[in-house]
């Protein structure tokens, strides 16, 4: 009997491990990556003003969906969308440059401040 020797299952394991640490979060067999929402431009709010800021881009992969947390990460109000000028369909590469922000008081949103975090997860189009 033969056996043939070779690193096939071994480079498998590599890569799919490799393929984990580059994700920053799993729920069940749902792996997703998160990215910080930082201004990069300085804008004033008053309360109950929705305006759009300009943020840090942020690269988004084809396939894959975003979604906004809910947890308030800026005290001043609170991210409902982010995009970018022209707007892409999801089976391409895309990013978000700019941002909708809800203020809930009267503030000074400042160049490279905290304003949420994105969720980007894989999705699988079947059309």
């Amino acid at each position: 009997m033969v056996r043939i020797i070779t690193r096939l299952d071994q480079v498998k394991k590599e890569l799919k491990e490799q393929h984990k640490e580059s994700l920053d979060f799993n729920i069940g067999t749902i792996s997703g990556d998160l990215r910080a929402i930082i201004a990069d431009e300085n804008k004033e709010f008053k309360a109950n003003e929705i305006k759009s800021i300009k943020i840090k881009q942020i690269k988004i992969k084809a396939e894959e969906i975003t979604i906004i947390s809910a947890y308030a990460s800026n005290s001043y109000g609170q991210v409902l969308a982010v995009g970018e000028e022209t707007s892409l369909p999801l089976s391409m590469d895309r990013s978000a440059d700019t941002t909708l922000f809800a203020a809930a008081r009267n503030c000074k949103i400042e160049e490279d401040d905290l304003l949420g975090v994105l969720i980007l997860l894989p999705v699988k189009l079947t059309r």
